[in-house]
């Protein structure tokens, strides 16, 4: 990695100034370097986890973008795709003359180190699928190292450098970020609409941009595919590497069938190669989209050599990524759960996953991610919300545009309350959120929060504060 980097930056290298560190994938990438034996620094808007965990590995991090943040010894500038050249600390790399390079690229230097690079794709379901594949290579003894977007307690976190053998990637197509890692095997779990404020040309730019993405694999790799998506398979045509489909169709090369769910939504079913038996696998992650995340992880296994019931018994143990439908606490009744969820899809699946669980009334709050993604899908938003009893929207957070479309929470709030007559509210702080919650929950609640910046505080500063309100 090191002679990559300084061929890249025509330098020697031994710090690095990370802009935007708090991330999940930029903490991540911080951890990496320090195993390569890199000086890490770093920046970010917020303390988070992340900052913590890096800063008990000694990692300097501050608070606050400022032009004094970035030392003189600095050698290299890595930077997030949220950050834009007027950025504090950024006019300081400019002025300081240091080479600087985005998020993926730096990314795309780690994944030649690795003999094979597992990249996961797709609209929604790379964190857990990515999860899940790591999790295969682990307990076949691969030995894999991986840089995802969600911590896994098997791994100590979300990112980790162990064997060279394996390197296992959550590969985002935000501002054609995937087409920078070389990688062998590819997974496309889904494709729709988002990022439109970067895919201007809609649904045709994004196949693309997948397609492209496909284009990187050898003609010895493999694509693994969602085949029942009329969109994926146009776009996975013509690829030089084999691509193996999957899905719940009997057309898919692989499929899964006798899906049964137990009364929280658990899986266990049949797979099959072909029309071949494969194997009876169960999981203790809810919902149908996991089945899928499950096939698509076993076929990449399978690609692999991984024994079969190597495959069973390790998901079998797979819990998921944190923040994907995570229980956060039980006071006096009263659940709550946390997900990452930020895409309409991706919420409308996490609230119809609460439904399985036992509850008097589902109350959901909601942080909007960007102004633009809001404006696009503003309907699908709405209809998303319709099976739940209360809704709180959060502000709508923005690190990486501005308002140009001139949309707020409480355009949601309007039309949640008008088209489906659900009890609405727009609130800004997360103290009143909480507050607003304690004054109005009762026992056999459910409460979901969902968002993926930092609306999670919520639900880790509810739990605490329900717990002193009845424990006093």
């Amino acid at each position: 990695m090191k002679a990559q980097l300084e061929k890249t930056c025509n330098r020697p290298v031994h710090k690095l100034f990370f802009i935007g560190i708090g991330g999940s994938s930029m903490s991540g990438l911080a951890t990496m370097s320090l195993h390569e034996g890199f000086s890490v620094e770093g920046s970010d808007m917020v303390a988070s986890g992340y900052t913590e965990k890096l800063q008990s590995l000694g990692v300097t991090v501050h608070i606050g973008h400022d032009y004094n943040n970035i030392p003189t010894d600095t050698d290299c500038v890595v930077y997030s795709a949220a950050i834009h050249d007027d950025n504090p600390d950024m006019v300081k790399a400019t002025d300081l003359g240091l080479p600087k390079i985005e998020r993926s690229a730096f990314l795309g230097l780690f994944s030649h180190i690795f003999n094979k690079t597992i990249a996961v794709s797709g609209t929604h379901g790379k964190t857990t699928t990515s999860s899940m594949v790591a999790t295969l290579l682990l307990h076949a003894n691969l030995h894999p190292s991986l840089s995802i977007g969600g911590k896994l307690d098997e791994f100590g976190g979300n990112a980790l450098i162990d064997g060279k053998d394996y390197f296992v990637v959550e590969a985002c197509e935000y501002v054609d970020s995937f087409l920078k890692t070389t990688h062998s095997i590819g997974i496309i779990t889904n494709i729709e609409e988002d990022h439109l404020d970067y895919f201007k040309g809609g649904i045709e730019q994004i196949k693309e941009s997948f397609h492209k993405f496909g284009q990187i694999l050898p003609a010895d790799g493999l694509m693994i595919a969602y085949g029942d998506s009329p969109v994926v398979l146009e776009t996975v045509k013509g690829l030089s590497a084999p691509v193996v489909t999957y899905g719940i169709d009997e057309k898919n090369d692989w499929h899964a069938g006798n899906i049964i769910y137990d009364q929280v939504g658990k899986p266990e079913f049949d797979v099959y190669k072909g029309q071949t038996f494969y194997g009876h696998y169960k999981l203790i992650v809810p919902g149908q989209h996991n089945v899928l995340n499950a096939l698509s992880a076993i076929i990449c296994g399978d690609f692999l050599g991984i024994p079969v019931a190597t495959s069973i018994d390790a998901l079998s143990r797979f819990s998921g990524a944190k923040r994907r439908f995570e229980f956060r606490g039980e006071v006096n009744g009263i659940n709550v759960y946390e997900d990452y969820a930020h895409h309409p899809t991706e919420l409308k699946v996490v609230v119809d996953a609460s439904l399985n669980y036992e509850h008097e009334k589902l109350w959901v709050v909601f942080q909007p991610h960007t102004y633009s993604r809001t404006y696009f899908f503003f309907d699908e938003f709405v209809d998303a919300f319709a099976k739940a009893d209360y809704v709180i929207l959060n502000d709508i957070y923005s690190d990486r545009e501005g308002n140009d479309w001139n949309i707020y929470s409480e355009d949601l709030q309007k039309a949640i309350v008008q088209k489906y007559g659900i009890e609405t509210v727009t609130i800004s702080e997360f103290s009143d959120i909480i507050k607003h919650l304690s004054d109005h929950l009762k026992p056999g609640d459910l409460v979901l929060v969902a968002g993926s910046q930092t609306i999670n505080r919520v639900a880790f500063d509810l739990v605490d504060h329900l717990k002193e309100k009845y424990q006093a």
